[in-house]
């Protein structure tokens, strides 16, 4: 005769019983998918601003800079030439950065 055999008691209450991925998983997928709707909303955002910006003053504006961040602004505003070039640089970083988040979440 065959003894009756049992089944394991599952001891972990965070594991699901119908899938293999604990369930503290898909909060972290939830998290890391609204952290990457959060980065690509406010980096496409943001580079709609320097664009908008960019359009709408005139003249030299280094003089309302102040500051190491103001010389980062001025520098990085040069080094990028046209607001276009500074938006396009931030949308793609912030996308690329939304896409890295959503492809961490579906691991």
């Amino acid at each position: 005769m065959v003894p009756d055999q049992q089944q394991p008691v599952n001891i972990h209450p965070e594991v699901n019983d119908n899938a293999l991925i604990p369930a503290s998983s898909s909060r972290h997928r939830k998290l890391f998918h609204t952290l990457g709707v959060l980065v690509f909303v406010v980096g496409v955002g943001i580079a709609g601003v320097v664009d908008w910006n960019g359009h709408h003053r005139t003249g030299s504006h280094q003089g309302t800079y102040s500051g190491k961040a103001g010389m980062l602004a001025v520098r990085l505003r040069d080094w990028a030439g046209q607001p276009e070039s500074l938006a396009i640089i931030i949308a793609t970083i912030s996308t690329l950065t939304a896409l890295a988040c959503f492809f961490v979440a579906d691991l």
